[in-house]
């Protein structure tokens, strides 16, 4: 079963997490490739972050030269960081930056942003990883630690109704993962799931009534270039993986410009 951290209410009070739950949910991280956040989200926000996609960017779920289809009505949409999308909460998470910081070696950037939207009735998505294997011998890759994490946060509610992501704990590291259950977790409104890139996950079907969009981020090292999901984007102008204004990141602290400076201007 997937681990989950909850910040204590000394934590809360103090807007970080002690240095032995930053402990803790390394450990689990790093065993089990994947890992949830509890209540590190204002659900006010998630609110207006679910109707602002609804009302901007709809027309995004089809066959578009911007958007990737990602499974059977399942689409992955680059969405501008403006309001409300910009709120640090969303892409500087104080709750979630020591974890990524313990993982990626507190030498990483934001590598794309946007959301994975399952349409009603999509069906269950393949099983496959976020980033393919750095080298060809994947012995060698199980070895390394994380180069790539994945962040997403429910704009709703994952479930067994609307949806969620199936994941093989441990897959990142060893291939027999796949043998056993997956998880399939519930993760609420203003929560968070983190996985390795290399973890082997897919949607599970939507069997509700309203598309679900899931608010993703990719978090990598400086050196990584995500080839697989966006490949040579600068040369065909397909999907961009991250969009900002330069005034929204002129006007962001040291700390946060260079999270982002990948952004592309638009």
């Amino acid at each position: 079963m997937i681990s989950r951290i909850t910040p204590s209410e000394t934590e809360r009070a103090a807007g970080a997490l002690g240095s032995e739950t930053i402990e803790h949910a390394s450990r689990c991280f790093r065993k089990d490739g994947a890992l949830i956040i509890e209540n590190i989200v204002d659900p006010a926000l998630i609110v207006r972050v679910r109707q602002a996609f609804g009302a901007a960017y709809t027309e995004f779920c089809s066959e578009r030269e911007d958007v990737a289809r990602v499974g059977g009505r399942r689409f992955m949409i680059t969405v501008k960081l403006e309001p409300p999308f910009d709120d640090p909460q969303l892409f500087a998470n104080p709750y979630l930056l020591p974890i990524l910081s313990a993982a990626l070696d507190d030498n990483f950037v934001v590598g794309a942003f946007g959301v994975v939207c399952a349409l009603p009735a999509a069906p269950a998505q393949h099983i496959h990883d976020d980033g393919g294997n750095l080298f060809q011998r994947p012995d060698i890759d199980r070895l390394l630690p994380a180069a790539a994490i994945t962040v997403a946060i429910p704009l709703l509610e994952m479930n067994a109704l609307n949806g969620t992501t199936a994941l093989w704990l441990g897959s990142h590291r060893d291939s027999r993962a796949l043998n056993a259950e997956a998880s399939v977790p519930v993760v609420r409104e203003g929560s968070s799931i983190l996985w390795d890139f290399r973890l082997k996950h897919g949607g599970t079907p939507n069997e509700g009534a309203l598309a679900r969009p899931l608010l993703y981020l990719t978090y990598c090292r400086r050196w990584f270039v995500d080839h697989v999901n966006f490949n040579n984007w600068k040369q065909n102008q397909r999907q961009k993986p991250l969009l900002a204004t330069k005034r929204f990141l002129s006007g962001l602290s040291e700390q946060h410009q260079r999270l982002l400076a990948r952004a592309l201007w638009d």
